[in-house]
């Protein structure tokens, strides 16, 4: 990866687990990491202990409130003014598009939970424009860097 010293992991439901393995990795590579997960409620949140266990900064964004920042995950980064050099992210699309908008000019990298009619590239239905054309998820993905994709 092309991880900075600060990294921020920012998972959104199904999201936040493969952003688990990514913390080991870089906090065992010397990397400060800081994690936002958001969810609706505070009964869906799940491996916020164990990424507290990894010595991660963790916050929460709940969309109702019940716990963490009440909204979505970049009102955690906005309030909390999070410092952070380069930025990994898994969740559902208006969420990639948000933290997109919301990074400026930081690099990083987006991994789409996209639906993947074939698995193998033929149907086009998991495509995203890049600055390169189209990528599919299925085969080009499910990770694809931030400055190539176009919305």
């Amino acid at each position: 990866s092309k991880a900075g010293e600060r990294n921020l992991l920012v998972g959104g439901g199904v999201g936040v687990p493969p952003m688990y393995n990514l913390a080991k990795t870089l906090k065992a590579a010397g990397r400060q990491v800081s994690v936002v997960m958001g969810f609706n409620a505070e009964d869906e949140i799940f491996y916020a202990e164990e990424f507290k266990a990894l010595g991660v900064d963790v916050y929460v964004a709940t969309a109702d409130g019940s716990v963490g920042t009440k909204g979505f995950v970049t009102d955690v980064i906005r309030e909390k003014a999070l410092q952070y050099d380069y930025f990994f992210t898994c969740g559902p699309l208006p969420m990639l598009k948000a933290l997109y908008d919301a990074t400026g000019e930081i690099g990083g990298q987006l991994s789409f939970e996209e639906r993947m009619g074939c698995g193998f590239g033929a149907c086009m239905g998991c495509s995203c424009q890049t600055k390169y054309g189209t990528k599919r998820i299925c085969k080009d993905g499910p990770v694809l860097l931030k400055e190539e994709v176009i919305w």
